[in-house]
């Protein structure tokens, strides 16, 4: 899987807090974006889907 890079803008305050949790459990940033982004765009689609069904 090829990946692409891609610049985004953090609170400070919130990047330092997610990177001391998630430094403890061994979890990359750009990993857990890309898992947020999945879940986000899977229930985007259950909702189109949901949707279409009701009209």
């Amino acid at each position: 899987m090829a990946t692409s890079r891609h610049n985004i803008t953090l609170d400070p305050e919130v990047y330092e807090e997610f990177c001391r949790y998630a430094g403890k459990k061994g979890i990359k940033i750009s990993t857990w974006i890309n898992q947020q982004m999945k879940e986000f765009i899977e229930e985007e689609k259950m909702i189109e889907e949901f949707r279409k069904k009701r009209s």
